[in-house]
C-alpha cells in the first residue's frame, strides 16, 4: 500500500468510525426540536436559566412558552432524574410556580 492508499484507507476509516458515533449517540429524545430545547435548556439551567433574549432568538418564542413547550416535552424524553431537578430548579413547571391549573 502506498501513501497515498494509505491516507486515502485512514479518511475512510475515519469517517466510517464518525458515522458510527454518530448513530449510536443516545438522544434525549426522538424529536430533534425537543431534543434542542432540552439541550439548550439544561445547558443554561446552571446558570439560573437562559434570558429571555436568549429563548427569544434561539426558539423565537417568550420565555412563558419555551417554559411550557420544556414541561410537555420532559415526559417523552429519556431525562435521568437529576437532570429534571436541574431543569425545575432553572425554569419552574407553570402549575408549580402558580401559573394556569395551579
Amino acid at each position: 500500500m502506498n501513501s497515498r492508499e494509505y491516507r486515502q484507507y485512514r479518511q475512510w476509516r475515519q469517517r466510517r468510525r464518525a458515522a458510527w458515533i454518530d448513530a449510536n449517540r443516545k438522544h434525549h429524545h426522538p424529536d430533534t426540536e425537543a431534543e434542542f430545547l432540552i439541550e439548550f435548556a439544561s445547558m443554561w439551567a446552571p446558570f439560573g436559566g437562559a434570558t429571555e433574549e436568549e429563548i427569544l432568538v434561539h426558539f423565537g418564542m417568550t420565555m412563558r412558552r419555551f417554559i411550557e413547550r420544556l414541561w410537555q416535552v420532559i415526559p417523552e424524553s429519556n431525562c435521568v432524574q437529576d437532570e429534571i431537578r436541574l431543569l425545575a430548579s432553572a425554569y419552574p413547571h407553570p402549575r408549580r410556580a402558580g401559573g394556569p391549573g395551579g
